[in-house]
């Protein structure tokens, strides 16, 4: 979705929820906080601070400069084999526990205009058929890498996978919950926010890092990772486990 249909259902959520720029600001400075531990990111030693954050232009409101993905050229890669061959490979293995895809009725389109609710879509259907395959649910992910095109995206992402209530996304950030150390890890290479914007492939790379303890921003002992794609968008997420 371009920033301006973002920018209409951030509208929405915050006038009918509530939430607030700190709520999105902590999804940004969370994003950043973990980029400046990750090398490979392209805002490295790049702190954000409120104040920047408030005080930054305008791209479509409420949306500001840092409510939106980085534009990067990049390339990355993953190997899936079965669990059997997995064991003889080099590297230790990361499993794909569930998957699922969640697709509007004109799933042509990459707009959400198909359902009754536009808070509510794709990322809700792909949720359900997720937690239903899983032996584990959203109160047991360990960390999480949700797509951020948009910091926007994060609370309605929050509430799709079950970690709150409807309407809840926005507090739900509050506290430090997206940090390390909090209720739930977010996107700890930095994410599409700051690390790199590579269609959310970044995403499922940094899982693998967190399960095998290799990440720049290790969140001690997890074992189990949920990485999602888009929001109001077909999409798909799966979780993985170590």
């Amino acid at each position: 979705m371009p920033a301006d249909e973002i920018a209409m259902l951030a509208r929405r959520y915050m006038h009918e929820y509530g939430a607030t720029r700190d709520h999105l600001f902590n999804v940004a400075l969370a994003c950043r906080n973990r980029a400046n531990q990750n090398p490979a990111a392209m805002m490295y030693e790049r702190p954000l601070t409120r104040e920047m954050y408030m005080t930054s232009r305008w791209i479509s409101e409420p949306l500001c400069l840092f409510d939106n993905c980085l534009e990067t050229d990049g390339a990355l890669a993953c190997v899936i084999v079965s669990k059997e061959r997995a064991r003889d490979c080099r590297n230790t293995p990361v499993y794909v526990h569930s998957a699922a895809q969640g697709l509007p009725a004109q799933h042509h389109g990459m707009v959400n205009y198909w359902n009754d609710d536009p808070l509510t879509g794709p990322a809700w259907t792909a949720a359900r058929h997720l937690w239903k395959q899983a032996d584990f649910g959203p109160h047991d992910v360990d960390v999480a890498q949700i797509y951020d095109a948009f910091t926007a995206l994060i609370p309605l992402s929050l509430e799709g996978y079950g970690f709150c209530g409807r309407g809840e996304g926005g507090a739900f950030t509050e506290g430090g919950a997206l940090e390390m150390g909090g209720r739930l890890p977010l996107n700890t290479s930095g994410g599409g926010l700051s690390e790199a914007y590579v269609h959310g492939f970044n995403l499922i790379n940094e899982g693998v890092k967190q399960l095998r303890g290799t990440s720049t921003a290790q969140v001690p002992d997890a074992s189990t990772c949920l990485v999602t794609a888009g929001e109001g968008v077909p999409t798909s997420a799966i979780l993985l486990r170590n």
